[in-house]
Protein backbone atom coordinates (compact mmCIF):
# COMPACT_ATOMS: atom_id res chain seq x y z
CA UNK A 1 0.00 0.00 0.00
CA UNK A 2 1.77 3.34 -0.93
CA UNK A 3 2.54 6.08 1.60
CA UNK A 4 -0.02 9.24 1.80
CA UNK A 5 3.29 10.77 1.72
CA UNK A 6 3.97 9.97 -1.74
CA UNK A 7 1.73 12.58 -3.44
CA UNK A 8 2.72 15.42 -1.46
CA UNK A 9 5.52 18.07 -2.87
CA UNK A 10 8.78 18.20 -0.69
CA UNK A 11 10.05 22.02 -0.29
CA UNK A 12 13.53 23.16 -1.58
CA UNK A 13 14.86 22.59 1.77
CA UNK A 14 13.57 19.79 1.92
CA UNK A 15 14.55 17.71 -0.95
CA UNK A 16 17.82 16.14 -0.36
CA UNK A 17 18.48 15.81 -4.36
CA UNK A 18 19.04 19.44 -4.61
CA UNK A 19 22.47 21.04 -3.81
CA UNK A 20 21.70 24.60 -4.65
CA UNK A 21 18.78 26.61 -3.24
CA UNK A 22 17.73 29.25 -5.60
CA UNK A 23 19.03 31.94 -3.12
CA UNK A 24 22.60 30.15 -3.36
CA UNK A 25 22.07 30.15 -7.31
CA UNK A 26 21.77 33.57 -7.53
CA UNK A 27 24.66 34.28 -4.76
CA UNK A 28 26.66 32.44 -7.56
CA UNK A 29 25.53 34.65 -10.15
CA UNK A 30 26.47 37.66 -8.23
CA UNK A 31 29.80 36.47 -7.23
CA UNK A 32 30.71 35.53 -10.97
CA UNK A 33 29.19 38.90 -12.17
CA UNK A 34 32.11 40.63 -9.70
CA UNK A 35 34.74 39.18 -11.66
CA UNK A 36 36.67 38.18 -8.60
CA UNK A 37 35.63 34.33 -8.75
CA UNK A 38 36.27 31.98 -11.32
CA UNK A 39 34.21 29.03 -11.65
CA UNK A 40 36.66 26.36 -9.78
CA UNK A 41 36.98 28.51 -7.02
CA UNK A 42 33.16 28.70 -6.81
CA UNK A 43 32.53 24.81 -7.28
CA UNK A 44 34.88 24.97 -4.24
CA UNK A 45 33.09 27.44 -1.89
CA UNK A 46 29.24 26.10 -3.08
CA UNK A 47 30.47 21.83 -2.53
CA UNK A 48 29.31 21.44 -6.60
CA UNK A 49 30.91 20.83 -9.64
CA UNK A 50 32.46 23.28 -12.34
CA UNK A 51 30.39 22.21 -15.17
CA UNK A 52 27.21 23.08 -12.70
CA UNK A 53 28.35 26.47 -11.81
CA UNK A 54 28.55 26.94 -15.81
CA UNK A 55 25.13 26.12 -15.93
CA UNK A 56 23.98 28.48 -13.32
CA UNK A 57 25.98 31.38 -15.07
CA UNK A 58 25.73 30.89 -18.55
CA UNK A 59 21.64 30.31 -19.61
CA UNK A 60 22.75 29.01 -22.94
CA UNK A 61 25.19 26.44 -21.58
CA UNK A 62 22.24 25.29 -19.15
CA UNK A 63 19.68 24.87 -22.13
CA UNK A 64 22.29 23.10 -23.80
CA UNK A 65 23.00 20.44 -21.04
CA UNK A 66 18.80 20.30 -20.43
CA UNK A 67 19.08 19.33 -24.61
CA UNK A 68 21.50 16.22 -24.12
CA UNK A 69 20.16 15.05 -21.24
CA UNK A 70 16.55 14.81 -22.76
CA UNK A 71 17.58 13.37 -25.69
CA UNK A 72 20.08 11.15 -23.82
CA UNK A 73 18.57 10.64 -20.32
CA UNK A 74 18.39 6.70 -21.06
CA UNK A 75 22.15 6.98 -20.65
CA UNK A 76 22.04 8.73 -17.41
CA UNK A 77 19.28 6.90 -15.89
CA UNK A 78 19.81 4.13 -13.32
CA UNK A 79 19.18 0.53 -13.70
CA UNK A 80 17.07 -2.23 -11.55
CA UNK A 81 18.28 -2.66 -7.99
CA UNK A 82 20.05 0.52 -8.10
CA UNK A 83 16.68 2.47 -8.84
CA UNK A 84 14.64 0.40 -7.02
CA UNK A 85 16.88 1.01 -3.84
CA UNK A 86 17.07 4.53 -4.64
CA UNK A 87 13.16 4.90 -4.79
CA UNK A 88 12.29 3.04 -1.25
CA UNK A 89 14.94 5.07 0.62
CA UNK A 90 13.51 8.57 -0.62
CA UNK A 91 10.40 7.03 -0.01
CA UNK A 92 10.66 6.68 3.43
CA UNK A 93 12.13 9.62 3.86
CA UNK A 94 9.12 11.47 2.61
CA UNK A 95 7.28 9.12 4.86
CA UNK A 96 9.53 10.03 7.94
CA UNK A 97 8.85 13.88 7.38
CA UNK A 98 5.34 12.85 7.27
CA UNK A 99 5.31 11.35 10.36
CA UNK A 100 6.67 13.96 12.35
CA UNK A 101 4.35 16.58 10.58
CA UNK A 102 7.29 18.00 8.92
CA UNK A 103 5.56 17.68 5.63
CA UNK A 104 1.41 18.24 4.76
CA UNK A 105 -0.75 18.30 2.33
CA UNK A 106 -0.56 21.58 0.16
CA UNK A 107 1.81 22.80 1.98
CA UNK A 108 5.75 22.36 3.06
CA UNK A 109 7.12 23.63 6.29
CA UNK A 110 8.62 27.35 5.70
CA UNK A 111 6.10 28.15 3.64
CA UNK A 112 3.05 30.41 3.73
CA UNK A 113 -0.04 30.45 1.67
Amino acid sequence: MPYKSEAIKLSETQDRRRKLTIEKQEEIRSLYETGLYSWNQLAGMFGCSKSRIGQIVNPKRDAKVKARMKEHWRDYQQKGEEWNKTQKEHRRYKQELYLKGELMLGISKGESK
